[in-house]
């Protein structure tokens, strides 16, 4: 099986996510044969200075690392954190995120779950 490769100028083109204004985000590559037993998929996730966005529950245990700027997080127990460039997070399935951005922080996220079922 060939390997999969997306350039630098793909988080350029980070469509807007579910109508939230401020809120990007475009799965990349990942296993798309849903007899694999352990699949992963990687994703990009831009979050500029807005409205904070929720997503539905976490379904999966996702990590990722930002690359540039900053993002808010709060979690359903009220903790927060601001992860900046280079700092990578971890949500366990189950968690509920609310993210946000005094300016803009774009993210590469890694998740356990099929690229086919997205």
């Amino acid at each position: 099986m060939p390997f999969q490769i997306k350039d630098n100028t793909e988080r350029f083109k980070i469509p807007n996510y579910g109508g939230i204004q401020n809120v990007y985000f475009a799965y990349l590559l990942g296993t798309k044969d849903t007899d694999v037993s352990h699949p992963i998929v990687g994703a990009w996730f831009r979050m500029e200075k807005g409205e904070e966005a929720s997503p539905p529950k976490y379904e999966y245990d996702e990590i990722g690392v930002v690359i540039e700027g900053e993002i808010n997080l709060r979690d359903e127990t009220g903790e927060t954190a601001t992860v900046r460039a280079g700092d990578v997070f971890f949500f366990p399935r189950g968690s509920t995120i609310t993210f946000s951005s005094d300016s803009y922080g774009l993210a590469l996220k890694c998740a356990g779950r099929y690229l086919a079922k997205l």
